[in-house]
């Protein structure tokens, strides 16, 4: 996303929103990564506005043989934990949105239970920051963050191209004996 101040814009496809970084204009690109190979497994570019909870049903699908999902409290609603439950055989490990209420006994019993798997295989969420890993190096070495807008651009295509890179980079380690993320080796040839 590119940060800039209020104005007039051209992209049909950007949007406001407020991140950690402060107000930035642009799109939003949301991803699902195999935590044990570090590969990105789907990716969905939408405007910066658009709420992760709103295409979590697409994320939930490129992910659904696996054992478990790990998301952060923007998922921590009854309706994603009713697709996963439904949809999967996979357990949610979703962070507790504590913005929207724990009383537990005016709680959905999915979310309930879904915030109980939580509670239980807690260990489990501290693997999500390769998630957080994963942006890191994308936004910083491979430049994903500013994709700027360009009439007839496909963002699609220039964030596709950027993690079959990243996957690249990550399989060639894995074969050359390396550490998966040790991709300055290969950034810096």
């Amino acid at each position: 996303m590119r940060r800039k101040v209020w104005g007039n814009y051209k992209d049909p496809e950007s949007g406001w929103s407020k991140t950690t970084k402060g107000w930035t204009y642009g799109r939003k690109c949301h991803m699902t990564l195999d935590i044990d190979s570090l590969l990105i497994m789907d990716w969905i570019i939408t405007k910066g506005n658009i709420h992760d909870s709103r295409v979590s049903h697409e994320m939930v699908d490129s992910v659904r043989n696996f054992s478990y999902i790990l998301g952060d409290s923007a998922y921590d609603t009854s309706d994603i934990y009713d697709y996963v439950f439904e949809n999967t055989h996979s357990l949610p490990i979703i962070d507790t949105n504590r913005r929207r209420g724990i009383i537990h006994e005016r709680l959905p019993m999915n979310r309930k239970i879904g915030i109980d798997l939580g509670r239980e295989y807690s260990s489990l969420y501290s693997l999500r920051w390769e998630i957080e890993r994963t942006f890191s190096i994308l936004e910083e070495i491979m430049n994903a963050e500013n994709i700027w807008y360009v009439r007839n651009r496909s963002y699609d295509t220039a964030m596709g191209l950027k993690a079959i890179a990243y996957n690249l980079m990550i399989i060639s380690n894995i074969k050359m004996g390396n550490k998966p993320r040790e991709i300055m080796k290969i950034v810096s040839c």
